[in-house]
């Protein structure tokens, strides 16, 4: 008895696979193939523009071409654009706005500052100076104008202003709410242990605030009463009650 064998291909032998699925083999893998150069063009392309972007920053076609100061009054617009750290022709990417602003809050008589650019090569830069309201003494005994906020400013040239002596919030809120006519009189602006504020005259005589609080209507007393009373042999002005404020002359007051 002979056994007999098929001679045909057997199952899984390459000469098994249809030759339309091969074909579709084929297909898939060079549209793979053609999507992989797809995007590594894009990508190229992508980073040949970023690379002339860059360039085209560092050109003059895109640096600072004008600086403009708004503000300044007792600093100059040179000392401002030194502050500032930035100079025409630096490349406008470079520009940072908010660190420029940072750098000139940290100068004593620059309160705030706020930094815009344009594309055109435009740098503005906005200031609001900081207001001496009178003088400290500082370790060496030496007078240093100061602000509302207590920021010491640098020596005091011949200003006018009065020293400030017991600095406090009250003492420096005083000094500046008083109007130029005032001002003008003053030597000294006094803050006590308790916080009572006390305004010494030139020639003589004081002025008795009392506690810091309600200053604005203690100002506006003080400044009634010394536009309507002769200041001659004058010994103390009471506003501690603003809404009746109380002179007194040399003979009672001695």
């Amino acid at each position: 008895m002979r056994l007999l064998e098929r001679t045909g291909p057997r199952r899984g032998d390459a000469t098994d696979v249809d030759p339309r699925i091969a074909a579709r083999r084929d297909s898939v893998r060079s549209e793979r193939n053609r999507r992989r150069l797809r995007i590594l063009g894009v990508l190229g392309v992508l980073a040949a523009l970023l690379v002339g972007a860059w360039a085209l920053s560092r050109t003059a076609l895109f640096d600072v071409d004008r600086i403009t100061v708004v503000g300044a009054g007792r600093l100059s617009v040179d000392e401002v654009v030194a502050a500032a750290g930035v100079a025409p022709g630096e490349p406008l990417l470079d520009v940072d706005t908010g660190a420029i602003s940072r750098r000139l809050r940290s100068e004593p008589w620059i309160a705030s500052a706020r930094v815009s650019r344009t594309w055109q090569g435009d740098v503005t830069i906005t200031i609001v100076e900081r207001v001496p309201v009178g003088t400290v003494l500082d370790a060496d005994g030496q007078p240093q104008l100061v602000d509302v906020s207590g920021t010491i400013l640098g020596p005091s040239a011949a200003e006018g202003l009065p020293r400030i002596s017991g600095v406090s919030e009250g003492s420096l809120t005083l000094a500046s709410l008083l109007p130029p006519g005032v001002r003008s009189r003053v030597e000294t602006v006094e803050s006590d242990d308790t916080g009572a504020l006390r305004l010494r005259l030139r020639p003589q005589g004081t002025v008795e605030f009392g506690p810091a609080s309600a200053l604005v209507e203690k100002v506006a007393a003080l400044t009634t009463v010394m536009g309507q009373v002769d200041q001659r042999d004058l010994c103390t002005i009471r506003v501690i009650t603003p809404d009746t404020p109380v002179v007194t002359r040399t003979p009672i007051c001695g």
